[in-house]
């Protein structure tokens, strides 16, 4: 599997979820919704296992509280 910088999305920021798409379109990564049931938002490559999670934190905004490391 080729590598992803892992460096694309910071814990600093808060993200609104047209952000996170974008970012996700740039880098060939796809998103898992999460919201209904967890209140987040997964972040992996294709058929691999998850590198980023995102939390709800407000209407529209994400915070980063996990970075596959």
């Amino acid at each position: 599997m080729e590598k992803c910088d892992m460096k694309i999305f910071t814990k600093d920021k808060n993200y609104s979820l047209p952000e996170v798409i974008d970012i996700c379109n740039q880098n060939g990564l796809i998103t898992v919704d999460c919201l209904k049931d967890e209140n987040m938002i997964s972040i992996e490559k294709e058929g691999a296992d998850c590198l980023f999670e995102f939390h709800k934190i407000g209407d529209d905004l994400f915070k980063l509280t996990w970075a596959y490391a």
